[in-house]
């Protein structure tokens, strides 16, 4: 039951209409048993005054003359005189006083009675009714009014069961409908014609099912394209592969060999991207952050990136400033900024300069990466950030993932990526810019 709305449902209506009928009739039955006391009473008063007004000398002929009914053994009357003599009495009344009390309303063991004397007191009229008289009557009265209820349960249960099955027929057919779809179907279920009550839960549904769509298409757009991408550094590795081993001249077999290394460093970053946009795709929610300073997170990316500047005799340089605290994933932000150096080491000619600083603007921490390279063409800036997509006629190595990193990285963090260009040709600047309630640590 606990399980079943409908189980629920119809034994709390049953008990429910059995706790309020049961208790009105327990209050019907003491009213009704009250008024009954009152109109019983009224009749011994009545039957009593009349009894005490025709009694005389022929008190005794009283009882000739009396109805015959199936309540007459629990009703008695006894007619006294002043010296206490019985002089007449019903069938059903005893030998003795049916009460001490000569005046009014008294109970005894047996009887409720009703005493009262002539107006010239010289006779004693006694009306009694028994207790059991009185019960039984009560006892009708409790059944009478219980046995409706016993009676209109099981038919309301039945009603109930009947009206119940079809209020839930639109639930079972929504239910079964789902249970038909097969798993590539993925569509919003129709909200026109169910209940009312299933709007919010199908409205909620209806979301579900577009992240889960919206998700299967990512993931098959990153097998494809992860799957073309490690496709050409695979078959790099094999071509030079086959040079080296075909190869007699021990020259061309080391620049093969090169080759082959250098596409096997090219095909691990490439998985080293996929891994890290994987995992990054798989985040949904914010991340857990802790304050940190993004000064020392910038300095840290720029040391993983130092081997690469130096090859290319590309000057690394963090901006003067106060540590600056805000509240990141820091391995995260390291991730992105890494992938923001890496591509403007990558893309600025030898000898340049990469800088990289930190400010507060307003609630924003901002990190900004500049180059001296050529910049990104104005038409491109906003496929950029596409995965997999690579300037045209740019002849560096690279997966086109840096950016896509970069931006997942920041939206996870409820920032944003900026990129604009220095006038015509003289660098690129992107800025981070994440919308926390940053605050600066003077330096002691």
């Amino acid at each position: 039951m606990k399980n079943s709305l409908r189980l629920r449902l119809l034994a709390g209506t049953l008990v429910i209409v059995a706790a309020i009928w049961t208790t009105m009739t327990i209050f019907a039955w003491i009213e009704t048993r009250h008024e009954a006391d009152e109109l019983f009473d009224a009749h011994l008063a009545q039957t009593a005054a009349l009894l005490a007004a025709t009694v005389g000398d022929d008190a005794d002929e009283i009882v000739e003359h009396l109805p015959t009914h199936r309540y007459t053994r629990h009703v008695a009357f006894q007619i006294w005189d002043k010296d206490r003599r019985l002089l007449a009495h019903s069938s059903s009344a005893p030998e003795q006083p049916l009460s001490v009390i000569e005046e009014g309303f008294s109970d005894t063991a047996q009887w409720r009675v009703y005493s009262t004397l002539t107006e010239d007191r010289r006779y004693l009229v006694q009306v009694g009714e028994t207790h059991q008289a009185r019960g039984s009557v009560s006892r009708e009265l409790a059944t009478h009014l219980l046995l409706p209820l016993g009676l209109a349960l099981p038919l309301l249960a039945l009603a109930l069961v009947v009206l119940i099955r079809i209020s839930f027929a639109p639930l079972s057919a929504l239910a079964e409908s789902i249970g038909q779809r097969s798993p590539e179907r993925l569509d919003p279920i129709p909200v026109a014609g169910a209940p009312r009550e299933l709007h919010p839960i199908l409205g909620q549904l209806n979301r579900l099912l577009e992240r889960v769509s919206r998700s299967l298409q990512q993931e098959r757009n990153f097998t494809g394209d992860a799957a073309h991408e490690l496709r050409t550094p695979l078959a790099a590795m094999r071509a030079h592969a086959q040079v080296a081993r075909a190869s007699h001249d021990e020259a061309e077999r080391k620049r093969s060999l090169d080759s082959v290394i250098a596409a096997i460093d090219r095909a691990t970053h490439l998985t080293e991207q996929l891994l890290v946009l994987a995992r990054l795709d798989a985040t949904t929610t914010a991340v857990a952050k802790t304050p940190y300073d993004l000064r020392a997170i910038a300095a840290d990316a720029l040391a993983l990136t130092t081997p690469a500047a130096i090859a290319k005799r590309i000057d690394l340089e963090l901006g003067e400033g106060p540590p600056l605290v805000a509240n990141v994933e820091p391995a995260l932000v390291v991730t992105l900024l890494r992938n923001l150096i890496d591509n403007a080491v990558r893309y600025s000619p030898a000898g340049s300069r990469v800088t990289a600083a930190v400010s507060q603007a307003g609630g924003e921490a901002r990190i900004e990466i500049v180059d001296q390279g050529p910049g990104i063409p104005a038409g491109e800036l906003a496929r950029v950030r596409d995965r997999f997509y690579r300037v045209a006629g740019s002849n560096e190595t690279g997966s086109g993932l840096g950016l896509s990193i970069a931006s997942r990285i920041a939206q996870l963090h409820g920032g944003r990526l900026e990129l604009d260009n220095i006038g015509d040709g003289l660098g690129q600047r992107v800025t981070v810019a994440l919308p926390v309630t940053a605050r600066r640590i003077e330096a002691a």
